[in-house]
């Protein structure tokens, strides 16, 4: 696709002129670009997740009246789907979250073209504070971003939750093993999303 391709060029031309601007250090071209979009981002990112967490609540407030629904007609499932559809529409909620599930496919393209675009970046190397060469994988920054996706899912998790610290391990697994085995400046692109999405959960909890 044109457009796609134009987009990932573009994004990778703003990281090595960052990269310019800063002495010729990839590293921080890599963490400039992936912040400003990120950041540019934010608003549909925080949106989406404020729609989220006000489903998840009402969803709470209304687990108890759908489990009596379920036993009172649990022999009838055409009149339970019927309830189950009064009560979502008379607490203006709709059981499948479509605006919720489109700016989430909206928004993901730009991310895969940043990841896109900074996987062909770190190809060419280079230091980054302890990090000797940032297109081969490095552990200590694995652990710190790691640490980062750990606090944010954890805090984003609900206390209520039955599954939490599964919730909390699966994402905290799959980063470290990922990470473990690709290069430095792809963890650095990980760690910056991962630091802009507990900014976010903080804002989220705060209000």
């Amino acid at each position: 696709m044109v457009v796609w391709d134009q987009c990932v060029d573009l994004l990778r031309a703003a990281i090595f002129a960052y990269a310019q601007v800063c002495g010729g250090n990839l590293g921080i071209g890599i963490v400039a670009v992936t912040f400003l979009v990120r950041i540019a981002m934010f608003p549909l990112t925080l949106r989406l997740a404020r729609a989220s967490a006000a489903r998840q609540e009402l969803m709470r407030k209304l687990k108890p009246e759908l489990g009596r629904i379920r036993e009172r007609f649990k022999n009838k499932p055409e009149r339970m789907a019927q309830e189950t559809q009064r009560l979502f529409e008379r607490e203006g909620a709709s059981p499948l979250p479509l605006k919720s599930f489109l700016g989430t496919v909206a928004h993901m393209p730009p991310l895969l073209a940043l990841f896109t675009a900074v996987r062909g970046c770190v190809g060419a190397g280079g230091r980054f504070f302890w990090i000797r060469n940032i297109a081969k994988p490095d552990l200590v920054l694995t652990a710190a971003v790691t640490a980062l996706t750990c606090a944010t899912v954890a805090m984003g998790a609900s206390s209520a939750e039955q599954n939490k610290a599964l919730i909390i391990a699966i994402p905290t697994l799959i980063t470290f093993f990922v990470l473990l085995k690709m290069s430095a400046g792809i963890g650095l692109y990980w760690g910056v999303s991962s630091v802009v999405g507990l900014l976010q959960t903080l804002i989220i909890r705060r209000e």
